[in-house]
């Protein structure tokens, strides 16, 4: 095995003996030595992986080769008292560390050829692939495609180019460069398997009083969707479309109040359409809640708890998944008045997160 290796670390010197300058193991224009490409006379001052003394830079670019998190080095210009270089493997390039890439009269710097031109975007890490001569991108955590070109789509688009990607705000662009703006959300990477939650936040997440709005529909409240750049619902709709999941909490507690029976209450999609079932069921279940599906209301004949219509607290509540409805942009209550008997009807709403994921 050690005459093997020999013999081509000495093959290896003789295919790259007319690169190398007689008499100095080291350049002094721009070369390339196997798959790395030398620039005279500078170095980088970047994190050392490990550091050694060898006969001449192809011992060095071998060094470097065989150490997994090596992606270039430096190699001193003048050898020591026994005639051996100084060998710096380095854990980065000068492509991500320009400030600390500097001309220097001591050290020759060495980086591979197929990160030449830094061909990945945005701050995306190149990592050479010897065996192929070729290279792939790490992208930073908010940003895919080969090359690190663009920004996620949603949140499950960046985990699965990151997979490392730790939950917190992201910019994404669900429909894509040239589409509308980009904007700011959640991105909840342990949610849901660890697939990568898109969350959009609102101004209606808190539980909210409906007293004094007798007739159907007469209680309106708008719901504003937030985030930096965020500024139209048509930004959002690109969001469904991109994910394979979609869903949004929704509850209404009552008190003697009426829910989708005769018309009472309702909710706007994102088409601005008044849609007539609850949270617990698909879209084709009109005037029906989760309890409607079997049978389990406070009136078994009815289809939501609210419909008993009766001086009792009662809820109906459930996640909405019907993405092409999403998200929710208004809601609408009425029979929040006073009864026959004089008490006073009323309510409250509850209006979840709007959540994506999945890839589509």
């Amino acid at each position: 095995m050690v005459f093997v290796t020999s013999m081509i670390f000495l093959a290896f010197h003789m295919i790259f003996a007319e690169e190398k300058h007689v008499g100095h193991p080291c350049p002094t224009a721009d070369v390339t030595i196997g798959k790395f490409k030398a620039i005279p006379f500078h170095y980088l001052w970047a994190e050392k992986v490990t550091s050694s003394v060898v006969n001449d830079e192809l011992e060095c670019t071998f060094f470097c080769i065989g150490t997994l998190k090596c992606y270039s080095f430096n190699i001193a210009v003048y050898p020591d008292s026994e005639g051996l270089y100084l060998c710096e493997l380095l854990a980065t390039d000068k492509y991500r560390e320009t400030e600390k890439f500097s001309v220097n009269s001591t050290f020759h710097y060495y980086f591979p050829r197929s990160c030449e031109g830094a061909p990945c975007k945005n701050g995306a890490v190149c990592v050479p692939e010897y065996k192929r001569n070729t290279y792939h991108c790490e992208c930073k955590p908010g940003y895919v495609g080969t090359i690190c070109e663009q920004r996620g789509k949603t949140c499950s688009d960046i985990k699965s180019h990151s997979s490392r990607a730790a939950s917190g705000s992201y910019v994404i662009d669900p429909d894509g460069e040239g589409g509308y703006e980009p904007f700011t959300v959640f991105c909840d990477m342990t949610d849901k398997n660890r697939v990568g939650v898109t969350v959009v936040g609102h101004d209606s997440e808190e539980r909210m009083l409906v007293d004094g709005y007798d007739d159907e529909g007469s209680y309106v409240r708008c719901v504003h969707y937030a985030g930096a750049g965020l500024s139209s619902v048509a930004q959002l709709a690109g969001l469904p479309v991109a994910s394979a999941h979609c869903e949004q909490f929704i509850k209404y507690e009552c008190y003697g109040s009426l829910l989708l029976l005769d018309g009472f209450a309702w909710w706007h999609s994102r088409n601005d359409e008044a849609m007539k079932y609850w949270g617990g069921v698909a879209s084709s279940n009109i005037n029906k809640c989760a309890c409607g599906l079997n049978g389990s209301c406070a009136d078994p004949n009815l289809g939501c708890n609210c419909d008993t219509n009766d001086g009792v607290w009662r809820v109906d509540s459930g996640l909405l998944t019907d993405k092409s409805d999403l998200p929710v942009l208004q809601l609408k209550f009425g029979d929040t008045g006073f009864d026959g008997a004089g008490r006073d009807e009323k309510g409250y709403h509850t209006l979840g997160k709007f959540k994506c994921y999945g890839i589509a």
